[in-house]
This record gives structure tokens, C-alpha cells and sequence, in this order.
């Protein structure tokens, strides 16, 4: 008896679509609908052993064109929206921290003036 190739083949238990012969025994890998997955369930012995009906082979899948690729390029230079952006916050914040500097150093107080003295006008003689 001729033993079948590996591969996949109509699953003998008719639970699924297709089932994998290792080529010697078929294997717990089941597929339907283009879905593969693993059967939960042991085969019974003597159809595990069982070889694959002749003209039972799963059609051969066509395969695929590859996905288009897409390459991403980044111009070097930079005369963009976003560089623009980038200098003028970077601006406002040499600003801001400037501003911020400068209104924190020196004294706590607001006034820098000295405070008037306070003298009493002498009294004119005849004055009281």
C-alpha cells in the first residue's frame, strides 16, 4: 500500500473541512472555512492511522500577491509647517523663561524708594 504524501486532505471524521496527514498518521491540525485551528477532541485509533482517500487532497491555494510595500521618506532640510512651529516655541519659551528671570532676582520688595523722612516746621516766634 502506498502511503500519501504529507499534507492537507478532506478530514476523515467530516467534523471539518480538511484535516493534516504527517504522512503517517493524521494530526490534530484542522481547518474550515480557510480557518485553521487544533481539534480538541483524540481520533480514534484506527482512522488516525487510516491513510487519506486517493483524490481526497485539499486544492492547492493560489498564492497571493505579496502586499504592495510603501515606503516612507522624510525630506532632510526642513522648510516645513512643523519646522516653522518648532522655532517659534522654541522662541516663546527663551521669552517666558527670560521674563521669568528677570521678575524673580533682586529684593522682594515692590517699592525701590526711600521712605520721606519726617521732620516737624519749626515754629515762627510768636506762634502759638
Amino acid at each position: 500500500m502506498t502511503q500519501a504524501t504529507p499534507g492537507w486532505y478532506a478530514d476523515p471524521t467530516r467534523l471539518y473541512s480538511y484535516r493534516y496527514w504527517d504522512g503517517a498518521k493524521w494530526t490534530g491540525q484542522v481547518s474550515s472555512g480557510g480557518t485553521g485551528g487544533a481539534d480538541p477532541n483524540p481520533l480514534d485509533p484506527a482512522i488516525a492511522s487510516t491513510p487519506p482517500a486517493p483524490g481526497s487532497a485539499a486544492p492547492a491555494m493560489a498564492s497571493a500577491p505579496p502586499p504592495p510595500t510603501v515606503q516612507v521618506s522624510q525630506k532632510s532640510g526642513g522648510s516645513g509647517f512643523g519646522t516653522i512651529i518648532g522655532v517659534i516655541l522654541a522662541i516663546l519659551v527663551v521669552v517666558v523663561l527670560i521674563a521669568v528671570i528677570v521678575n524673580s532676582s533682586g529684593d522682594d520688595s515692590t517699592d525701590n524708594t526711600d521712605a520721606p523722612v519726617v521732620t516737624e516746621a519749626p515754629e515762627t516766634p510768636g506762634e502759638e
